[in-house]
């Protein structure tokens, strides 16, 4: 199992010249969605994503072609995003096609699994060598009562306890990333998947029954992200 995190955010691609170079190195595909987007930050997002991926795929085949590289490996990675625009790599011209369920994947290679997530100016990659999802927000206030609508009940009370807006945002990652992972959607899954706090790490349960797939969980300048492979 190797599981690859990356986070960067889209602050450098506000100078306009930076964006354009950008815009260059990613897929004709990315550009045409980008193209698209009608608000600035929904066009940075874009962008950098498809670099950020790019240069997530170009790390996942180095790491592959060590002699000796760990089949056991989470890493996590924050990413300078205008070193990559610098060193002018396309490291992967890569086709995406979706599923049924709306889930990305690669045409060309089935091996590699990956999953982008984006919140105001943070962009956030998942990779592995099975699903992946991710999920990344920024943590806001007057989230809580959400819980005793979506949330088993065991999480909405864990979340009462404290009075957190943190917590309400730690399940809903975990959520929306389990959701990514198996192309589900969150909201298919609000009920279905439960998660409890054990010995200080989330561990999940489905009908009662422990669930056994891998949980990263980061917290970074006021956002919540969480990354879950199957």
């Amino acid at each position: 199992m190797i599981m690859m995190i990356f986070v960067t955010t889209t602050d450098a691609l506000a100078d306009e010249k930076l964006y354009e170079k950008a815009y260059s190195l990613i897929p004709e595909y990315r550009k045409v969605k980008a193209d698209k987007m009608k608000m600035r930050e929904n066009k940075l997002q874009t962008v950098t994503a498809g670099l950020l991926l790019n240069y997530a795929v170009g790390k996942w085949s180095i790491k592959k072609g060590e002699k000796d590289y760990k089949t056991d490996e989470i890493l996590y990675e924050t990413v300078d995003i205008i070193s990559v625009i610098e060193a002018n790599n396309q490291y992967f011209d890569y086709e995406i096609a979706y599923n049924s369920q709306g889930k990305p994947y690669f045409l060309s290679n089935c091996e590699i699994f990956f999953n982008i997530s984006h919140s105001s100016n943070y962009v956030a990659c998942v990779i592995g060598d099975r699903p992946v999802g991710i999920d990344i927000e920024k943590t806001r206030e007057g989230r809580q009562n959400l819980a005793k609508r979506f949330f088993d009940i065991s999480e909405a009370e864990w979340i009462k306890e404290c009075d957190s807006d943190e917590r309400f945002f730690r399940i809903w990652t975990l959520k929306e990333a389990y959701g990514k992972a198996t192309g589900q959607g969150v909201l298919d899954i609000l009920g279905k998947i439960v998660y409890r706090l054990e010995k200080g790490k989330m561990s999940a349960y489905m009908c009662g029954f422990p669930q056994n797939f891998t949980i990263v969980e980061k917290e970074v300048d006021g956002f919540r992200l969480s990354a879950i492979q199957l």
